[in-house]
């Protein structure tokens, strides 16, 4: 099973608490930069890969950057009918995907977005943070399959320093998020990603399954 942005893993129903700090806090700078314009490119084995903020959208007091694309994993991309954006509230990152139409073996059918903590920027090492999504996938004549995953963050390494295809990055803040899925309540395997993210710069290097993902540019307006 692929990790975050697999159509199996998310949706609408959610609920979300800090085991170590439940109240976002003041951020200790902003380590993923939202404007529209912001673009950056990654390379995994040789292939470059690129996603950029393209519009933005108020809800309520908050504000949600639409992605082109998003990869957060070594594997996925989220395009096509299903759109990705990313929120940040104090020191709390968010990961909204919007509900996604499918169409497999000749069934049309939908499976309910979800929003998501991602990342919180203020925790100290070896502090995390959970949460747990109920997801629904439902095809036109067939009852509806319910799923339940449950993720757990946490911090590995703040202010280190990395260097990444002869870059070197200052304030790198490493963590790992681990996911757990149960389908109708019966096991569905677990999956675990680890991500380096830089201030002012946004995510330098991921990896899952022993593969990774490493920035090759950027642009932040």
């Amino acid at each position: 099973m692929t990790l975050f942005v697999s159509t199996s893993l998310f949706t609408s129903c959610s609920s979300d608490s800090g085991s170590d700090d439940q109240t976002p806090e003041a951020s200790q700078g902003d380590y993923w930069p939202a404007a529209v314009g912001n673009q950056w490119v990654l390379n995994q084995s040789g292939a470059e890969t690129s996603m950029k903020i393209i519009s933005s959208e108020k809800v309520g007091a908050d504000t949600y950057f639409k992605f082109d694309k998003l990869f957060i994993s070594s594997s996925d991309v989220v395009a096509g009918s299903a759109s990705a954006s990313i929120k940040k509230v104090q020191g709390d990152y968010f990961i909204k995907l919007d509900e996604i139409n499918i169409s497999a073996n000749g069934f049309a059918g939908k499976i309910s977005g979800y929003e998501f903590v991602f990342f919180k920027d203020y925790l100290d090492v070896n502090k995390t943070w959970t949460g747990s999504y109920v997801q629904e996938t439902t095809y036109t004549g067939i009852a509806t399959i319910k799923s339940t995953t449950k993720y757990t963050g946490t911090i590995v390494e703040k202010g280190a320093t990395a260097t990444i295809k002869n870059v070197t990055y200052k304030d790198v803040i490493k963590f790992k998020l681990k996911l757990e899925t149960s389908i109708e309540g019966q096991s569905a395997g677990s999956t675990e990603a680890e991500y380096w993210i830089a201030k002012g710069v946004g995510i330098i290097k991921f990896g899952f399954n022993n593969a990774y993902s490493e920035l090759v540019s950027y642009k932040v307006n």
